[in-house]
């Protein structure tokens, strides 16, 4: 009887390790363990407050209104661009850079070399520049008839369409980068009642819908599998593309961060708690043990988690901790992991 009970038992063990999704969670757990954080490389810089900082191609950017610099994920430094902005806006599609010049209403196109391709000169009262995917590009202008607008440019510096919107003060505009189409979010003030305005145009400037939302204020938009995200302090609107519905998500407290991770919006509230949500509005929450939360990236299928002086990855609880406060942190590919302080910039591998 015992030698039955043995053999039914060392058959059931036998049929569980050899089921793979039983091997794959094992070497997953192997692997996860396994997870080291090594720095690599460090390099110094002039750090001003003028210095901006954008992820690029295989690196990032790094703009301080004299020279346009690209460094890759090895440290090598590709290009620098002679470039004299003293109040500028930058931005990229992954490809060109584009440089405006606030005062002097200018511009600058920069291809992936670093080579300047093109200047354009421009009428109105620039504030900011976004780019297109299609390489096109936005200028969010301002006049002093108490009218904002867009216009959106070609490559060569052609106005494509002028759109202008009376008694609005504009506080974003935002990009999807898979179709070039454009959403603009605005604040009116009608009879002592505030809205927030918005309008999305496709990639050819015409609009396709608008509307308001009364006692919001949205600090951030972002795009997600055709679906557009509208954050508001304590409130997040997840709205449909296709056919305009929309979830509306209040929360307990102040939204901190938010970024789109693995197709799914990722919150870090007042409280310091991480709040995953699904393109479908459903909720999951996790509490991290780290104070002093500022952001989330993923590298390959690991989360990073930084605070004022350090990074976590939850999944084995491997932490560094650092001397002074990181400035941002970017992921390249799926170990390389970039943390930029004031002054110098590390390079790390997780592995």
């Amino acid at each position: 009887m015992k030698k039955n009970k043995f053999i039914i038992i060392s058959i059931i063990l036998i049929i569980i390790f050899l089921n793979p999704k039983t091997i794959n969670n094992f070497k997953s757990k192997i692997i996860d363990s396994k997870v080291s954080i090594e720095e690599i490389k460090e390099i110094s810089y002039g750090y001003s407050s003028n210095t901006s900082f954008i992820e690029y191609r295989d690196g990032f950017l790094m703009y301080d209104g004299k020279s346009l610099k690209y460094i890759d994920n090895e440290a090598q430094r590709e290009f620098d661009l002679n470039i004299r902005i003293e109040n500028y806006s930058i931005d990229t599609n992954n490809s060109n850079i584009y440089l405006l010049d606030k005062i002097k209403k200018e511009v600058y196109i920069i291809d992936k070399k670093g080579v300047l391709t093109k200047k354009v000169s421009l009428k109105e009262n620039a504030l900011t520049v976004k780019a297109l995917y299609n390489d096109n590009f936005l200028i969010h202008y301002t006049t002093n008839v108490e009218v904002e607008g867009v216009k959106l440019y070609s490559y060569k510096g052609e106005e494509i369409q002028d759109i202008s919107i009376p008694q609005i003060t504009i506080n974003l505009v935002n990009i999807d980068k898979d179709t070039s189409n454009f959403v603009i979010s605005g604040i009116t003030i009608k009879d002592d009642r505030l809205y927030n305005n918005i309008f999305y145009y496709n990639k050819k400037g015409e609009l396709i819908f608008s509307y308001n939302i009364e006692n919001k204020v949205f600090v951030k938009t972002m795009f997600l599998d055709k679906k557009l995200i509208l954050a508001d302090p304590n409130y997040i609107e997840i709205k449909d593309l296709s056919n305009e519905k929309a979830k509306k998500i209040n929360l307990d407290e102040e939204i901190q961060y938010i970024d789109i991770i693995d197709d799914e919006i990722v919150v870090i509230d007042s409280n310091k708690k991480i709040i995953y949500i699904d393109k479908l509005g459903k909720e999951k929450n996790k509490e991290i043990d780290m104070k002093n939360i500022k952001g989330i990236k993923n590298i390959g299928n690991k989360d990073i988690i930084y605070s004022d002086r350090s990074i976590y990855i939850p999944q084995n609880k491997e932490k560094k901790d650092f001397t002074k406060d990181i400035l941002d942190v970017f992921t390249i590919y799926n170990n390389s992991v970039i943390v930029i302080f004031r002054g110098y910039v590390k390079f790390l591998n997780v592995d």
